[in-house]
Formats: C-alpha cells, sequence, structure tokens
C-alpha cells in the first residue's frame, strides 16, 4: 500500500509509505540532488526540470521499495549476515577510495567509520535484497535476434525514430 503527502516550504517530512517502509522528504532530496548534478542541472537555474528529477527520483524509490516488499516476503530468498558485512566492506573500502582516506571520509561524511557501516549496514542488505530477487525474476529469461525482431514488427509503428547522432572532434592549432 502506497502513499503521498505533498507540502511546500517543509523542512523534511514522509513523502510516501511502501509496506511498512517510510521514505522521507530528505532523502528523496538528497538523491535528487545527487542525480541532478550528475546530469549538470542547477536546481535554482532551472527548477522545472529538478522539479521532474525529484518525481522521477521519488517513483524509482518507490519502485525498489515495491520490489523489497515482495522479495522479504520471498521465503527462499535468504541473505546471510555474513554476505551483507563482506559487501558492506567492499562498499566501505571503494568510500575510503573516493574520499583519500578514512580519516577523510569520516571527515566528509561528519561520522565515524563504526557509524557509516551502523547506517549502510541495514541499506546494503535491502539492495541485497532486492538485486538478488530480481535476478530470480529474469534469469530464465532469454531474447535472442529473433525476439528482437518479431517485437519490432509487431510495434515499429509506436517505436519513436531514433535521431541520427554524429562524433566528432575539434583540434584547435595554436599559431
Amino acid at each position: 500500500f502506497i502513499e503521498f503527502s505533498f507540502s511546500q516550504g517543509r523542512v523534511d517530512g514522509i513523502d510516501a509509505v511502501v509496506g511498512l517502509n517510510m521514505i522521507l522528504h530528505s532523502d528523496v532530496l538528497q538523491q535528487s540532488h545527487i542525480w541532478a548534478a550528475s546530469q549538470g542541472v542547477d536546481p535554482l537555474k532551472n527548477p522545472y526540470l529538478f522539479e521532474k528529477i525529484y518525481f522521477e527520483t521519488l517513483k524509482n524509490i518507490i519502485d525498489e521499495y515495491a520490489v523489497l516488499a515482495v522479495s522479504e516476503k520471498d521465503t527462499n530468498m535468504v541473505i546471510s549476515d555474513k554476505e551483507v558485512d563482506r559487501m558492506l566492506e567492499q562498499r566501505i573500502d571503494g568510500f575510503i577510495d573516493q574520499a583519500g582516506s578514512k580519516e577523510l571520509l569520516e571527515e566528509a561524511l561528519g561520522m565515524s567509520l563504526r557509524q557509516i557501516e551502523q547506517e549502510y549496514w541495514f541499506e546494503i542488505r535491502k539492495m541485497m535484497f532486492i538485486e538478488r530477487y530480481k535476478h530470480t525474476k529474469i534469469q530464465n529469461v532469454d531474447v535472442g535476434r529473433v525476439e528482437v525482431n518479431n517485437f519490432y514488427d509487431v510495434y515499429k509503428d509506436s517505436i519513436p525514430p531514433v535521431p541520427e547522432n554524429y562524433i566528432f572532434s575539434v583540434v584547435e592549432v595554436p599559431f
């Protein structure tokens, strides 16, 4: 069951509830800013595009939590604490590499390494459940060239045309 709640000018609140999971406005906003930055979108200069990114991010999070709710009910899915610990260790090592050192990571996130591990442990577990569940659903799907061609033949009128792409380089020679 999914509920939505929207209001202007709030500091934080609940944007949606999926099953037993609450999706906080601040979490959606944080992920939206990360996505916008990766796309080169300045929220202040292009608020309408940022709003679109925000709602797309919210939709993606809702979808992930919906899959999580279903995957957690699957009694055949087992993820051990040791598996989560290994994945967490890999992620933390990646964070440390990106930050430059353990101390710089702690400074950047404003938390000790122990707090970071506690913060991310359940997130990693959720992600593992979602990925494993998705894998179980698509592992027996086999799509070959024949299926792709048949799909195209049936739906070619509804598939938008792909614009032509050009690759070029500019070489500047100083005088």
